[in-house]
């Protein structure tokens, strides 16, 4: 579900490494337990990375506190590691970086040789909360009144991905082609919603038809556009 509210900080817990000066290799020589250096944000930025006291690692294991990696038993395996395109930062690289600095950021990022080969891309369904503006696939026209749909998706358009979005996704599956996209749409339609917009609501039980035929038609129109959908999930809201 798409929201106003700005993003919180979360609670932030660095682990730096000892710094090797003298004091540390006093401390190394004197087999002193490594230290581990805290650094916390708190939620409502009362705090913004204060130093808190040094932890220390202790002499003895807690049994009940000790993790024990077998890497001879495997369970399930990880699929792969991405980002997400989303509006925003697409735009900032189709728009704000040269084509050769495009080109070698999707590069370091995509490239399974050159790269870091990021190989899921989690692609949402019209805007984010990391959006330019609020849009979906299937708008209504401004001024219409509340309850005004549209069931059977006359106005249903990627159009406002084939600027950026559509061409950087491209870009990513040429370098490579095992990129696997799975999409979900962060609110459907505002029509679709009890709110009337896609800013909060839920998803009213008249329109579950229309959201079905709303990702039959994404899936349909971004494989024409040459980006296959490995996989879908529901809306937030």
């Amino acid at each position: 579900m798409l929201t106003r509210f700005p993003l919180a900080a979360g609670l932030l817990l660095l682990l730096l490494p000892v710094l090797y000066d003298t004091r540390a290799q006093r401390k190394a020589a004197s087999n002193e337990a490594p230290r581990i250096y805290v650094v916390e944000s708190s939620e409502e930025l009362h705090e913004t990375l204060q130093e808190k006291p040094a932890l220390t690692f202790g002499a003895t294991r807690t049994p009940n506190l000790t993790i024990t990696v077998n890497d001879a038993v495997r369970y399930q395996q990880i699929d792969g590691f991405g980002a997400s395109l989303t509006d925003s930062s697409a735009w900032l690289l189709w728009n704000k970086l040269t084509e050769a600095q495009r080109k070698e950021a999707l590069q370091m990022l995509f490239s399974p040789t050159k790269g870091i080969g990021l190989s899921i891309l989690r692609q949402p369904m019209g805007a984010s909360d990391f959006a330019l503006t609020e849009y979906s696939y299937d708008d209504l026209p401004p001024g219409q009144p509340f309850g005004a749909s549209d069931p059977d998706l006359k106005r249903f358009s990627i159009e406002h991905d084939r600027a950026y979005i559509l061409p950087l996704l491209r870009e990513a599956l040429a370098l490579n082609p095992n990129l696997k996209v799975f999409a979900s749409p962060w609110s459907s339609p505002g029509w679709m919603k009890t709110s009337g917009s896609m800013i909060q609501g839920a998803l009213l039980p008249s329109a579950y038809p229309a959201f079905a035929k709303y990702f039959v038609q994404f899936v349909q129109q971004y494989e024409a556009a040459g980006v296959p959908i490995f996989a879908i999930i529901l809306a937030w809201g």
